[in-house]
């Protein structure tokens, strides 16, 4: 259903809402090394691509969508253990820089086999996307509160006072700087490094379907419409996810980590995620991935960063917070230049 330029931003408000607040009834407990989760997850979001195919009324199945669906999934995968050492508002915050990165290349210049797609407003989308870029290089300067501080009071008397030493440690990993929190800082730089790579895995994830709407020739009964193309992208995502499981259950000769109390806040999280990629569906349909993708790839990693301040108190710290703000605000009014170069 094509509305428009304001029907999109609408959609990526949506999309934004709920894909930054989609790990939050999970990160209440404990989920382990994420496979479950993920598994779980997977069927709230195959739910929600049922009730889009019959809203569509059963369009074509495409097996080739699966592919973006797997792709997510795989790097899906990572995602729990990543914002178990860097947050939920700074994981998140990273993998979607290489997010934006990837899917507003695809986008604008057409990678992949996919016809290039470039903004009306070539200066206002270059503008704004640096702006999204200079704002998630600014998220990354923002050092979370380790998870074995949660229950110390101490910390919060000091950690305003370690603020800087233990951001000057992480510039300058040498033993003489870190001392015993040499380990802390090679975890949070191997999580900040398959964050990045997880973003790419997601900025592909809209590829498939763009390549057969691109080539009406090969896929004659292709919709121009995203929602049609749910149902197929939403299985592919089970059905890696299922395969993760399969094989992590006898990597470890059933013994999965498996915490009971997960399954519900993660068929919520599955159900909340489904509804979020439905609205960036439409938002591609409607604006374009150069422009979809620097808004909805940004944006929901500064609300969850909002939930690691408010909520979790995963960031404190009055410089953290300076920091954070601004990053913020860097980011809202670079998504707000790619939304006008529409």
């Amino acid at each position: 259903l094509r509305m428009g330029t304001g029907a999109g931003l609408a959609a990526c408000a949506v999309a934004s809402l709920f894909f930054g607040s989609v790990f939050v009834p999970v990160k209440r407990h404990d989920a382990g090394n994420g496979i479950f989760v993920q598994w779980v997850m997977s069927t709230g979001i195959l739910l929600v691509g049922l009730a889009v195919n019959a809203f569509e009324e059963f369009p074509p199945f495409h097996p080739l969508a699966m592919v973006g669906g797997a792709l997510w999934s795989i790097g899906n995968a990572t995602a729990v253990p990543i914002m178990g050492e860097l947050g939920i508002g700074l994981g998140m915050l990273v993998w979607g820089l290489t997010n934006v990165l990837t899917g507003w290349a695809c986008g604008t210049f057409g990678l992949f086999g996919t016809k290039a797609h470039p903004p009306s407003n070539v200066f206002f989308n270059a503008l704004g996307l640096t702006c999204v870029l200079a704002g998630g290089v600014l998220f990354s300067r923002v050092k979370p509160t380790p998870k074995r501080a949660e229950s110390d009071p101490s910390i919060d008397r000091i950690l305003e006072e370690e603020e800087s030493d233990e951001e000057d440690a992480l510039l300058d990993p040498s033993p003489s700087r870190n001392g015993g929190g040499g380990g802390q800082a090679k975890r949070r730089v191997v999580a900040f490094a398959t964050s990045l790579v997880a973003g790419v895995f997601y900025g592909l994830t809209f590829m498939p379907v763009v390549y057969i709407q691109d080539h009406p020739e090969k896929y004659p009964d292709a919709s121009t419409a995203g929602l049609p193309y749910v149902f197929s992208h939403y299985c592919g995502i089970f059905l890696t996810s299922t395969f993760i499981f399969i094989v992590y259950v006898a990597f470890t000769v059933n013994k999965p980590q498996v915490n009971p109390l997960i399954v519900g806040p993660s068929l919520a999280a599955g159900v909340m995620w489904g509804i979020a990629q439905s609205a960036w569906f439409v938002a591609n349909e409607n604006l374009s991935q150069a422009v979809s993708f620097p808004i909805i790839g940004m944006l929901p990693g500064a609300l969850s960063a909002l939930w690691s301040v408010f909520y979790f108190r995963e960031i404190r710290g009055a410089k953290n917070l300076r920091l954070l703000s601004i990053a913020i605000g860097v980011t809202t009014v670079g998504a707000v230049l790619v939304g006008l170069s529409k």
